[in-house]
């Protein structure tokens, strides 16, 4: 029976834990360093990073999968809630419903001819001799529940199981100070916890309990360079047989925003438009023109949406009274500030993090005429900032701080300038 060839899915892995392409970053020692963190007893380990940067991907290669106790922290309403979804994962249920049973006999040997009592002492003065005995069973139910952190540790203390809680930042304010509380408690007991959070959210483990302070383990794993983001496509167009030309290679890191799982779906996304869909028998260099990088991004952009975000960032705020300024911009369309701004943004050289300088400058370029003066700018940039944080409350994809401003999402910043989503909202 011949061999079974791999397929691309099974080389590019965007949603799931590669192997053929996984990539360590070997000299950054996050592999290490996160086996050395987790060794520590009674330390909390927070893996910190940009979204899609695999955070989640490096825990599950460092440790067992099996082992791995997955909470959400987006999904926690209450402190309690940490525990129960860890013993749910566990499958002990949160309540128990215990049956008592007893039973109450009265056998002869009593003398008289009083009452008996149900504990089968004779009462009175009775002088007949009972001969016969009885007997009842009586039975009571009652259900309590858990107490969700004491089970945890009386189930996990001291074994290999992991609470991995990610997007802890995604905890209400209100609850972070008693599950920090709660966390220390825990760790105490032995009983290991691994944090996951945004880079400018790392320190909201400690800040939730101080008593955390020196009792949390970081591990920051940083957006990916471009000689990490290219073994991704080397080692998958190798095991395809392809030779991918250094140039194209550098093309699709820049355009992966630091994000390695993004990296995976372009390159899958790119043998779907050259339809290659298992190795080739011998090595072949594939020749890849622009129009194929530019159809592969599109495809790409598919697998995200941020279009109603792109729309309400292109749309602004409600005016009142006087219309915006329109501008003449390089892509033949006429705008607004924001639409200069979002042009600005994802106009080249590709970056994820602005100066003002830097926004001025890239407004100035993408106009043609005239363009916003600094304060138009300014005021777009913070009401950018709030309808982000609108839509999504506690995480935007971009913040501006008045100095600078950040695409906190890489795949924000590539639906932005991959889809063709800005283009329409032009027309």
């Amino acid at each position: 029976m011949p061999e079974r060839k791999l397929r691309i899915n099974e080389i590019f892995t965007p949603n799931d834990t590669p192997s053929i392409t996984y990539v360590d970053r070997e000299d950054l020692k996050l592999e290490q360093t996160l086996r050395a963190h987790c060794e520590l007893p009674k330390m909390v380990v927070s893996v910190s990073g940009p979204s899609k940067s695999g955070k989640t991907v490096l825990i599950n290669k460092v440790l067992d999968e099996n082992l791995i106790i997955p909470v959400i922290g987006s999904g926690i309403g209450a402190p309690e809630d940490l525990w129960i979804r860890a013993l749910q994962w566990m499958e002990i249920p949160a309540t128990v419903t215990t049956t008592k049973s007893s039973s109450t006999s009265i056998s002869g040997g009593a003398k008289g001819g009083g009452e008996v009592s149900l504990l089968g002492v004779a009462k009175g003065n009775a002088q007949t001799h009972i001969g016969s005995g009885k007997s009842w069973t009586s039975t009571s139910s009652g259900t309590f529940e858990n107490n969700g952190l004491t089970k945890v540790i009386e189930e996990m203390a001291g074994s290999e199981f992991v609470i991995f809680l990610d997007d802890f930042h995604y905890i209400a304010e209100s609850h972070r100070e008693e599950i920090g509380r709660q966390i220390k408690v825990a760790t105490d007991n032995g009983v290991k916890i691994i944090t996951a959070s945004v880079p400018h959210r790392t320190d909201d483990v400690v800040r939730s309990n101080p008593e955390l302070r020196g009792r949390v383990a970081a591990v920051d794993v940083g957006y990916w360079e471009r000689r990490h983001l290219q073994m991704i496509a080397r080692q998958g167009f190798s095991e395809l047989n392809i030779y991918l030309a250094p140039e194209i290679e550098n093309r699709l890191c820049d355009e992966a925003m630091g994000s390695p799982q993004l990296m995976q779906t372009i390159c899958y996304c790119l043998c779907n438009v050259l339809q290659i869909y298992e190795p080739f028998r011998e090595i072949e260099s594939i020749e890849i023109n622009e129009e194929k990088i530019s159809e592969s991004l599109l495809m790409t952009s598919q697998f995200t949406d941020f279009s109603k975000m792109l729309s309400s960032l292109h749309a602004g705020p409600k005016t009142r009274g006087q219309e915006r300024k329109e501008h003449n911009l390089v892509d033949g369309s006429m705008g607004d500030v924001y639409r200069a701004v979002l042009l600005a943004i994802c106009s080249d050289p590709i970056t994820m993090s602005f100066t003002y300088d830097d926004i001025i400058m890239r407004v100035r370029t993408v106009c043609e005429g005239d363009n916003p003066v600094g304060s138009s700018v300014t005021s777009c940039l913070e009401q950018m900032h709030k309808i982000s944080d609108g839509l999504q409350p506690g995480r935007p994809v971009l913040a501006w701080d008045g100095d600078n401003l950040d695409i906190t999402d890489p795949y924000f910043a590539f639906y932005l300038r991959s889809s063709d989503k800005l283009k329409k909202l032009g027309h």
